[in-house]
């Protein structure tokens, strides 16, 4: 399949300190340097994982940039590119503790705030060519808009990428074919976020969403059950957990590149969703935010049962026009 990714194209400096981070004052750690931001790690595994993959995000006129174009041509990434001269290249820094937790973490995305509406209309004949459009909330509120009006019946996955960014995709919900989000993103998509009653479980959510118009969508709550929702109804998939987790950067977004790829070769949806379950956990193992180890047969179901389902395989979209909606940060 051919998928294009839209969102941050980040360059990102990983730290991982050799003891607890601690503030006011320095800790040793190790420095490490990779492309990042949302559509770009979801591009990367896709690409692993046996994807053509287009990417389409803004890069300045500065040495990160170049970094960026050669790193991800080496990946076989064909990049759509915004180049602008008024912002630096994005930036992130993720600093780890030795246990993989993540005690803090920066990010410089005026590059891609700043985007105004029509910023990939010159990328539009490149980006027709692909059956899927991704798209994460890193982007402003009138370029999701633009990109889910300009989609037509094509088929259109989101994620809501962090609490601060997530709320961008309220217009846009009766528009995705998937929605990936975090419990705590899904209460900000749903206004819930200032709720003083109970927190409201996961598969409340998840149910919401659907009843708000999207036609599927995966909410995680760290280690318990990713709670998998369409409009039949809601279940839960395990979650794996790895024997050693060596950092958290990109584990939510393998979650992703792992599930479309499965959807596109024939998997039910939960099924399909197992596949991103293995692919976050290779990446919770491993250095950055996209493991060396990832391809299709590392995350694929285990044995010839597991893809009976295929035959009532989920297939989001088309969708064309807009649905009447019926009654972790990370970067």
């Amino acid at each position: 399949m051919t998928v294009c990714c839209f969102g941050a194209i980040h360059l990102d400096t990983l730290v991982h300190a050799s003891r607890a981070i601690r503030p006011e004052t320095s800790t040793p750690g190790a420095f490490s340097t990779r492309p990042g931001g949302v559509a770009t790690n979801v591009a990367r595994g896709l690409a692993r994982l046996g994807s053509d993959v287009f990417l389409a995000g803004a890069l300045g006129n500065d040495p990160e940039a170049g970094v960026l174009r050669d790193w991800l041509a080496r990946e076989r990434i064909r990049l759509l590119e915004v180049r602008r001269e008024d912002a630096p290249t994005g930036r992130y820094i993720a600093l780890h503790n030795p246990d993989g937790s993540l005690p803090a973490a920066v990010v410089d995305a005026r590059i891609t705030d700043t985007l105004d509406a029509g910023a990939f209309c010159a990328d539009m004949a490149a980006a027709s060519s692909a059956s899927l459009w991704f798209l994460d909330a890193n982007l402003p509120e009138d370029v999701l808009d633009r990109l889910c009006t300009t989609a037509g019946s094509r088929r259109i996955a989101a994620d809501a990428v962090s609490r601060a960014k997530a709320g961008r995709l309220r217009p846009v919900l009766p528009r995705l074919d998937m929605l990936f989000c975090n419990r705590a993103e899904a209460q900000v998509i749903l206004g819930e976020e200032n709720d003083a009653r109970e927190l409201p479980g996961t598969r409340h959510l998840a149910t919401a969403l659907v009843r708000a118009g999207v036609r599927a969508c995966l909410v995680s709550d760290g280690g318990a059950d990713l709670v998998v929702a369409t409009a039949d109804g809601c279940v839960g998939i395990p979650v794996p957990q790895p024997e050693r987790i060596h950092d958290v950067t990109g584990a939510g977004d393998a979650l992703v590149a792992g599930t479309l790829r499965a959807v596109e070769n024939g998997l039910d949806l939960p099924s399909a969703a197992a596949c991103g379950l293995r692919a976050a956990a290779l990446t919770l193992a491993s250095p950055g935010a996209v493991s060396d180890a990832l391809c299709w047969s590392a995350v694929a179901p285990p044995t010839p049962a597991s893809t009976a389902g295929a035959r009532r395989s989920y297939k989001p979209g088309p969708s064309g026009a807009r649905r009447t909606p019926a009654n972790g940060d990370r970067t």
